[in-house]
């Protein structure tokens, strides 16, 4: 689905959708390019003359609102044409996340995302503390032993947790086609897809596209938010890893756990976690600056 060119006189904001925004100020950067090198956004924004609907949700879902081409753009606030591609994308992100849901009704809730996990988090460590209540209601601490699988015993934790990740795996996968069929994206190049691939993996793109990285504090930049990114992937990567690895010792090799603090789904875990931590801590230092 094409739109058309918005001419000249209508560059000023006006009252639209989030998606025929984010067009009004690509099509004003388009006629600028200052900006092209910057990250992701821009090059293949070069190679279109006018945004659709699935092309501004899929730009949108290029950018890591690292903020480096407002801190460049000569046409942001205080300026009339009000240009603030960060902002715009992120609203049309919400919207994507929105749109794309499975089960579409819950798509609702990322609206209120925040108060969604406190929810559901407090919840869930009501019914676990309930459930072992439940379950060892009789019970001292000494006959417990000091053993996690004495309070909730392993197949009742795959018995819980399987289903959750089965249907997370699913409802993303379903999200993922949803938004793939949105805008057939036609023959893929093997080369192109692993470089793309590379470039992911190695967040290339947030390095602001000129190595220093991203604008944060009083203009200057850091690759502050690029190093918490790595943090957070590579973290959350190494205690799936532990968890997969775990799986295998349990249910193939027939070790069961707890393994000792020297054993590979232990240590990568371990490493996950700290990575993890530091790594989001990061972020959110970064968000409250």
């Amino acid at each position: 689905m094409a739109s058309k060119i918005i001419p000249i006189k209508n560059l000023t904001p006006a009252t639209h959708s989030a998606e025929a925004e984010v067009a009004r100020q690509l099509q004003i950067c388009n006629a600028c390019r200052y900006c092209e090198g910057f990250c992701a956004v821009f090059p293949a924004m070069t190679r279109r003359l006018e945004f659709g609907h699935a092309d501004v949700h899929y730009l949108a879902n290029l950018c890591h609102n690292c903020g480096a081409c407002l801190h460049a753009c000569q046409y942001a606030p205080p300026h009339e044409f009000a240009v603030n591609v960060p902002k715009a994308m992120a609203t049309v992100r919400a919207k994507t996340y929105e749109d794309f849901a499975w089960p579409t009704a819950l798509g609702g809730l990322y609206k209120k995302n925040g108060l969604t996990l406190a929810v559901a988090l407090a919840v869930g460590l009501a019914l676990f503390l309930l459930l072992a209540s439940v379950l060892h209601s009789g019970a001292s601490s000494a006959s417990l032993n000091g053993n996690f699988y004495s309070v909730f015993p392993h197949n009742l934790m795959v018995s819980m947790f399987a289903p959750v990740f089965l249907f997370v795996a699913l409802a993303l996968g379903i999200g993922v086609t949803r938004f793939w069929r949105m805008s057939p994206p036609g023959p893929i190049k093997p080369t192109a897809a692993s470089e793309a691939a590379c470039d992911a993996a190695r967040l290339k793109y947030l390095d602001g596209g000129h190595g220093e990285g991203c604008h944060e504090q009083d203009d200057g930049m850091t690759l502050e938010r690029r190093r918490a990114h790595h943090l957070t992937f590579y973290g959350f990567g190494l205690c799936f890893a532990s968890t997969v690895l775990a799986t295998g010792y349990h249910y193939v090799l027939g070790r069961v756990a707890p393994y000792a603090y020297t054993d590979l789904p232990k240590v990568l875990g371990f490493l996950g976690g700290v990575m993890l931590a530091v790594g989001t801590a990061g972020l959110w230092r970064l968000h409250r600056r």
